[in-house]
């Protein structure tokens, strides 16, 4: 029987080591498996005469755009922490008739407020303002002291907002993400229009520290990353096993794979 493959599968990540699933997507535009072998072999009179597997190398290339955090600190090659962090923000007010501007709600991080005046637009830069600070219950006051700012012009005031919860994923020199495992399940179709569920498993995979992110305005952003599969401590790669019609010829894909046909069965009980 004949069958064929159109889904990009869902998968569970989960830490190897632990055993606790990180996320589960089915948000998968591509799903890529790779497995390689360069064969070495003995010659005779200069020809290929007896082979000899070389070593394997394997690879899983995920594609998609609808991405979770947990899936973004994977693609980071890192992990992700919920703790307090510093992110620079800006606003553009109007001073008073004293030249003066309130950061309503806001303690920016000491000494790192930056006050310039701007053009009509809003945007441009003119230059940079001297100004003094005060902090007046949740608010701060900037009062402008440069001699030929006029009240009611604009400001633009860049400082940085300290936030107590955040989620934070951080790229360091050595990477903190854990070795992975990954559940896939993957809908075949057969001639017949009949369907089976192809489970993948990959028992030890690690990210690769090879990223592109590319963020426009014009096309939702592709989060893909790449892992290498290491083998466990079995030395198996990756684990196929087909649920459905008997009568689809798994011994098939199973040689297409370079891998072993294995009935896992639990054996009936004894009565």
């Amino acid at each position: 029987m004949r069958f064929a493959i159109k889904d990009a599968s869902n998968i569970i990540v989960k830490n190897r080591v632990s055993g606790e699933p990180l996320f589960y997507t089915a948000d998968l535009n591509a799903f890529n498996f790779k497995l390689d072998s360069e064969s070495v072999y003995a010659k005779a009179k200069g020809a290929n005469t007896i082979a000899f597997d070389g070593a394997i190398t394997a690879s899983l290339a995920l594609e998609q755009e609808v991405i979770q955090m947990p899936q973004l600190a994977m693609l980071l090659a890192s992990d992700m922490v919920e703790e307090s962090a510093k992110v620079g923000k800006r606003k553009v007010l109007t001073s008073d008739s004293t030249k003066k501007v309130t950061l309503e709600n806001v303690k920016p991080v000491a000494s790192s407020i930056s006050v310039y005046s701007v053009e009509k637009d809003g945007i441009s830069l003119v230059k940079k303002l001297q100004f003094t600070s005060a902090v007046t219950g949740s608010n701060t006051e900037l009062t402008i002291s440069t001699a030929d700012f006029n009240a009611g012009d604009k400001v633009a005031i860049f400082y940085l907002d300290e936030l107590p919860k955040a989620k934070v994923i951080k790229i360091k020199e050595e990477s903190t993400a854990p070795n992975y495992r990954v559940e896939a399940d993957v809908l075949v179709k057969t001639a017949d229009g009949e369907f089976m569920v192809l489970y993948l498993t990959i028992p030890n995979a690690k990210a690769q520290r090879s990223i592109e992110l590319n963020l426009t305005a014009e096309n939702p952003s592709g989060f893909n990353m790449t892992l290498d599969i290491l083998p466990d401590e079995n030395k198996e790669y990756a684990t196929f096993a087909f649920v459905g019609n008997e009568n689809v010829s798994q011994a098939k894909m199973a040689s297409m794979l370079g891998a072993e046909l294995v009935d896992e069965q639990e054996p009936k009980s004894k009565k």
